[in-house]
């Protein structure tokens, strides 16, 4: 039985439920036109199963240099050809509750006279990236300048089933297709097909389900054809064409991992049967042919680095093989080089990951799920903060572009149920143990925080001001009579209490940091009386934290305290954790801790008795993301030492992703996992904002930098540093009593330079100038104006 406390706060919280309505953006014309304009080709109201439709539409422009639109959505996959040629796949993943919409300019694949175009629509069952829905498909172009320059999706499209997909094989991260090509004409596509002979589309009629659509923000994604194939080990220019006969394999390499789509250019007789797949059973298709040349591409995307080419029936003719990668279109834009070449590649290799992780999402891992949860965040904004570059924005350059960031946290924001809490991952119907994770409830309200302060978007905080305060009121509800908020433990998958409902001091500190969170944000959109409200709940739950888990024999928090000690005890045996409980409290932890420390509910007085308990501890087997969280209270420590030891560390346990064939990062380095994973990411940004120390100072609108090097015992390190403010470029180089350095600083924008203080300063110049340096909290800092700054520092003998 939970006890409310106090009362008057979760009182003044419901509330303000009712009262502020949940914001969304509002709709524009074209949304309103695309909500009535849904079509298919039969009467269907199924939600589930694969359903898979051709809609075509020709249409006659007398100007060929008129400028068009095409805006489009369908539930819940589609392909566009105009005029036969390749043009988008879409949408972007949604819930269902915030579908977004394409748009388009199409404009050089049309010409004067005849135009027609072809929109082939997959409602596919449920996966890992879709929700189950109602078939649909909705369009309008936009002809500029032109009489009657609105062409809709109405009666007048031609419709037909597309048969040649057949019964699958489920999967959760990619849709794996099983084609008789038989079954539909090898042309359907073009722009001379016949379609006389198809039916006419069929409006929708009922369309409760089908939520208001907005156009969507995202950029599309980027298709590039990969070069340097092997088949076989020879390249694949050398080897194609190559004729299959029954039973013969061709293995085909590619020169790195991709999450990519495929297309085969092949001859054969009617009834020939080809099969696409890898070892880890992702990519696996069956393709039976028609009879003559013909094409057959994968609709969905794969994550592969190998794939085998299988003849199982007939003779077939491969005389054209295409790798097309898709993924979001990030450029990476900073660099790292330092002293130590297995620290240059891991940088170069992570920094890729994250490149072959981001879609229309973060994923999760490429090879396994493709979902995008809400823990992609940490690690995927900090490394896309300090190394990649997003396409611009009306000119604007999208230096650490946010935008996946924001649209996981929208996405989060519509996966609220009516009790208040968010799911852990988005858009899929997926409901087992980690349907809901209370931890990742926190990194959503912690990574809003993150998004607004690097991009100062008000408007989008106000859109989901309302679920953050429902999901915080969830907690609120959930404290004892200690004022301990009691739900199930996780944070990381190495914690003993994972999966412990309980009164957990990670937990507890994770919902403290949402609350002073969400304090933050609501003084900045004027939301004062909530943001009181949530404030002081948060500095509340701090107290508690403080009285009720501080273990005074041990020095640090007690990882939680159980008011069923059988049960818990039952639940550890059945993680094998050796965990013991007294009276009801389960015994201090690494990761309780950490987590206290590094969301900050540990007091001033408190915070060296934590970190003698932590000092011997962070070199244990953690998983990845626990070294997240411990790294940064390592650098913390200010001592070279330690910025050395976390190198170390960082080489020893990423070290075997290196001797990987992948060379990609993994979800764990000791235990099976995904050897894709976002997980692995994180030690790129620490790379970037730690040894080479760039990193953003605050609130993006403050334009300040701290710029504070790490090279532990490396000799020299350097490289690009992306902000938000444009690449800071760095270099640093030991000398024999000092360092050499040069910065380039944006211009408007204030830098302060921080040098360990461990040694003592002789000399410190500028631009040849000598300068005086204060010390502060065991550092030498001063600040630097935009510009470049070449200095050097020489130490006391």
């Amino acid at each position: 039985m939970y006890t409310s406390y106090p009362k008057a706060i979760c009182f003044s919280i419901l509330v303000i439920l009712l009262i502020f309505p949940f914001v969304t953006n509002a709709q524009g014309p074209i949304s309103k036109i695309l909500d009535k304009s849904y079509i298919w080709n039969v009467k269907d109201t199924s939600k589930r199963g694969d359903l898979h439709v051709v809609f075509r539409k020709s249409f006659t422009i007398k100007d060929g240099s008129a400028q068009a639109t095409l805006n489009l959505f369908a539930y819940n996959r589609f392909a566009v050809f105009i005029n036969g040629k390749y043009l988008m796949r879409g949408p972007v993943r949604f819930e269902n509750r915030g579908p977004e919409y394409a748009s388009v300019n199409i404009s050089a694949y049309l010409k004067k006279g005849n135009n027609t175009i072809v929109v082939v629509v997959h409602r596919f069952d449920h996966t890992g990236q879709i929700m189950a829905h109602e078939a649909g498909f909705t369009a309008l172009i936009e002809l500029k300048n032109l009489k009657g320059g609105q062409i809709r999706t109405d009666r007048s499209w031609k419709a037909s089933a597309e048969l040649a997909y057949l019964g699958r094989p489920f999967a959760w991260s990619s849709i794996r297709e099983n084609i008789d090509a038989r079954k539909m004409p090898a042309d359907y596509t073009s722009g001379t097909f016949n379609d006389e002979a198809w039916g006419n589309a069929v409006p929708i009629s009922d369309l409760n389900n089908f939520a208001p659509l907005h156009k969507q923000e995202l950029p599309f994604q980027q298709e590039t054809v990969v070069n340097n194939l092997t088949i076989n080990g020879k390249l694949s220019i050398s080897n194609l064409p190559i004729t299959l006969n029954k039973g013969d394999t061709l293995k085909v390499s590619l020169p790195d991992y991709y999450q990519a789509y495929l297309s085969l250019d092949i001859s054969a007789e009617a009834g020939a049967r080809l099969r696409l797949f890898d070892k880890d059973g992702e990519l696996n298709n069956t393709y039976i042919t028609r009879n003559g040349l013909q094409n057959y591409t994968t609709f969905d995307t794969y994550g592969i680095k190998h794939f085998v080419v299988y003849a199982a029936d007939g003779v077939i003719k491969l005389n054209r093989l295409k790798i097309i990668e898709r993924r979001y279109p990030f450029k990476r834009t900073g660099s790292f080089n330092c002293s130590d070449p297995v620290l240059n590649t891991l940088w170069d290799r992570l920094t890729r990951s994250l490149q072959i992780l981001s879609e229309d999402a973060y994923d999760d891992c490429a090879d396994r799920e493709r979902v995008e949860w809400m823990d992609c965040d940490p690690p995927g904004f900090d490394v896309t903060r300090a190394s990649m570059e997003g396409p611009d924005v009306d000119g604007k350059k999208m230096y650490a572009d946010a935008r996946l960031l924001k649209e996981m946290l929208r996405r989060t924001a519509l996966t609220q149920t009516p009790d208040g809490r968010v799911k852990a991952h988005t858009c899929s119907d997926r409901w087992d143990i980690h349907g809901y994770m209370e931890d990742r409830a926190c990194d959503w309200v912690e990574g809003a925080r993150r998004y607004y302060e690097s991009t100062g978007d008000k408007k989008f905080i106000k859109e989901i001001w309302l679920p953050i305060t429902k999901q915080l009121n969830w907690f609120l509800e959930r404290r004892t009579q200690r004022g301990l908020v009691k739900a199930r433990e996780w944070e990381v998958s190495t914690n003993p209490l994972r999966y412990q409902v309980c009164e957990g001091t990670g937990l507890n500190a994770f919902v403290y940091k949402a609350l002073k969170d969400a304090e933050y944000l609501g003084k900045k959109i004027n939301k004062e009386y909530e943001a009181a409200m949530l404030g002081a709940a948060g500095d509340k739950l701090k107290i508690a934290i403080n009285k009720y888990l501080w273990d005074r024999n041990s020095g640090t928090y007690y990882s939680g305290y159980m008011d069923n000690e059988e049960a818990a005890k039952k639940m550890f045996e059945k993680q094998h954790s050796n965990i013991k409980i007294k009276n009801g409290y389960a015994e201090p932890t690494f990761e309780a801790a950490i987590f206290a420390v590094d969301q900050e509910v540990v007091p001033a007085a408190r915070v060296d008795s934590v970190n003698q308990f932590l000092k011997d501890k962070f070199d244990k087997p953690y998983c990845f993301m626990t070294y997240y969280y411990s790294f940064k209270q390592m650098y913390a420590q200010n001592n070279i030492d330690t910025d050395g030891k976390i190198l170390d560390m960082i080489k020893e346990r990423w070290k075997p992703m290196l001797d990987n064939e992948w060379q990609t990062s993994w979800e764990h380095y000791f235990e099976e996992g995904s050897k894709v994973h976002i997980y692995g990411i994180f030690p790129a940004y620490f790379l970037s904002s730690s040894v080479l120390g760039v990193r953003v100072d605050g609130p993006v609108w403050n334009k300040r930098l701290v710029i504070d090097p790490r090279l532990g015992r490396l000799n020299f390190a350097e490289g690009n540093v992306v902000t938000e403010f444009g690449k800071v470029a760095v270099s640093w180089k030991k000398t024999k009593n000092g360092m050499k350095f040069s910065i380039d600083v944006p211009k408007g924008v204030i830098a302060a330079l921080k040098l360990n203080g461990e040694l003592p300063v002789s000399d410190f110049k500028l631009n040849g100038v000598a300068k005086t340096l204060k010390k502060v909290i065991g550092q030498y800092s001063t600040d630097l104006n935009g510009g470049k700054w070449i200095g050097v520092i020489t130490y006391k003998k």
